[in-house]
């Protein structure tokens, strides 16, 4: 068996760095790809955050209904308890799971929220795991053990990524320390990707994702040295050194694709993909202080602020509501990374809050207040571009466990949650944040050639992917099929296989049990004690700042 399709994530790819990147020459395989077949802008979710972003892809649903609505998230509508994602968080199938119900065998490495892994036929080694959980948490039970055998120079420590090391550089290291960073990366996604063609050669699968993830991270720290439009007249050595740093780990990743390509290209469908695109951030906006100025929100008696101008967005209180004067906060930021507001409202969560009827009433005033009051002091320009409801945007069995405003700033970065005086500060340097507009590009049989095609979202993957793969594609999916990525001879030869609905599970708790041995909707079993890992982990590397 080889792969009949590939999904290649490149978490956090954007045109803009890989565009130059071709233009210069660096990403020559990726050009190629590029000639023999098609290229469109992919529409991300809101927000533009990785874990529910590539839930929706795997999934085929968006985040109301597929249930990851963050890094972070209450373990239910009627929770206080916070809970780190993972894969008991999901109340729809994964395209893994579809494609074993119809009797094909799969595989995924390193996607968000597949800890523990889902018990497929097939193998999956979940992202986001520190590598004394990798063990426990991939399947099938012993695979680890099995590539420490058989691959050469294979590094669990080393495929799960050193925290140490990584801490430094979001902390902010000196510019030396930027090309041994940046080597980390470049090891460690040699490591996926040889562990990728292990499994592939060894264990084949008819449907195979991976994810390299190390593209979100330099864009975060490095995105002055790769995008094009910040590069100085007279760039010093040191910058050089850096964007040449950064270079070979792109370098690297064309590589892997040429190799790709060669190995399976004849006949599998490829799907480059991202969670999301990339941009600049300049500024910080601190959401709970605003909040609180306008009385919206009490802090704790005795709770000390923080400097003014800081640029972490998380504090070791504010993630889990322990810095807040609950009884008498209306509204409250939970996490940075959200971008979403909850309020307080009585019978809830607990017996604090406003008033239910209160509700609506009070919702339409802080969105609105939001979008007139939340001003740059030295400019009077808008901080915030646009504000969502949860039913905008988290329509679905899961929306009351979503925030009921989300914003978006208008560099399109993350708010910060911490205790200030100040409602807004500027970057000391640029940085790179998220962007709505991510990557799509295919290549294989029925695939045009050098084509671009209309704007898709990433709910369209998994139906196109099932497509590729002619099988049946499930009523209750929300993509669609991207017909402008094939031939109309392709079209014409292959009609869609439309099945018919099933019921989605019930919204996530801490206790639930799906079936025996409390497995989850896609087999997985209840997760061991490594939040706290992977909470530290979030820190260390951005996301939670």
């Amino acid at each position: 068996m080889t792969p009949q399709v590939i999904l290649f994530g490149l978490d956090g790819g954007t045109y803009t760095v890989l565009d130059d990147l071709m233009a210069r020459g660096i990403m020559p395989n990726l050009e190629q790809f590029c000639r023999e077949g098609v290229r469109t802008t992919m529409i991300s979710t809101i927000p533009a955050l990785t874990p529910p972003a590539w839930s929706t892809l795997v999934t085929g649903r968006t985040p109301g209904n597929h249930g990851v609505l963050g890094f972070v998230q209450f373990a239910n509508a009627g929770s206080n308890s916070v809970q780190v994602i993972s894969s008991k968080q999901f109340t729809a199938p994964t395209i893994w799971s579809e494609v074993n119900r119809q009797g094909v065998r799969a595989g995924s490495l390193n996607f968000v929220a597949h800890q523990p892994a889902p018990k497929i036929d097939g193998w999956v080694i979940p992202g986001w795991v520190s590598w004394r959980w990798m063990r426990t948490l991939s399947h099938p039970a012993g695979i680890v053990d099995r590539l420490k055998q058989a691959v050469p120079d294979f590094d669990v420590k080393q495929l799960a990524l050193d925290f140490e090391e990584e801490s430094k550089a979001i902390s902010g290291a000196v510019l030396d320390e930027y090309t041994a960073w940046v080597g980390l990366h470049i090891d460690r996604d040699r490591q996926w990707f040889n562990t990728a063609k292990y499994l592939l050669q060894n264990d084949p699968v008819g449907l195979f994702g991976i994810v390299f993830d190390g593209v979100d991270k330099l864009q975060h720290l490095l995105w002055p040295y790769l995008d094009p439009a910040l590069e100085p007249e007279h760039p010093t050595d040191d910058f050089l050194a850096t964007r040449q740093a950064a270079w070979n780990y792109f370098r690297q990743i064309d590589d892997m694709l040429g190799e790709t390509m060669r190995t399976w290209g004849d006949d599998a469908t490829i799907i480059i993909c991202s969670d999301h695109g990339f941009t600049r951030t300049w500024e910080v906006f601190y959401v709970n202080t605003w909040l609180a100025q306008r009385g919206y929100l009490t802090w704790l008696n005795g709770l000390e602020t923080e400097e003014d101008g800081i640029q972490e967005l998380e504090g070791r209180f504010y993630g889990l509501k322990e810095g807040f004067d609950l009884e008498n906060t209306k509204a409250y930021g939970l996490t940075a990374s959200s971008n979403g507001i909850y309020i307080n409202v009585r019978g809830h969560r607990d017996a604090t809050g406003i008033p239910p009827e209160d509700y609506l009433g009070l919702r339409e005033e802080i969105r609105r207040k939001l979008l007139t009051d939340c001003k740059d002091p030295e400019t009077g320009e808008p901080l915030i571009t646009k504000v969502w409801t949860r039913e905008e945007i988290f329509d679905g069995p899961n929306m009351e466990n979503a925030p009921d405003l989300t914003v978006e700033l208008r560099d399109h970065g993350f708010f910060s949650v911490r205790y200030t005086n100040s409602v807004h500060a500027r970057r000391p340097r640029i940085s790179g944040t998220h962007h709505p507009r991510g990557i799509l590009m295919a290549r294989g049989p029925g695939i045009r050639r050098q084509a671009e095609a209309g704007t898709v979202h990433l709910k369209d993957v998994a139906p196109t992917a099932l497509y590729c793969m002619d099988l049946e594609i499930p009523a209750e999916l929300e993509g669609r099929v991207i017909e402008d990525l094939f031939t109309p001879e392709f079209l014409a030869a292959r009609k869609p296989k439309r099945a018919r609905a099933r019921a989605l599970v019930a919204a996530a708790g801490p206790n639930r049990d799906d079936g025996p041995a409390g497995r989850s909707i896609n087999g997985a079993a209840e997760p061991v004690e490594e939040d706290l890992d992977i909470m530290e982990r979030m820190k260390v590397l951005g996301y939670l700042e």
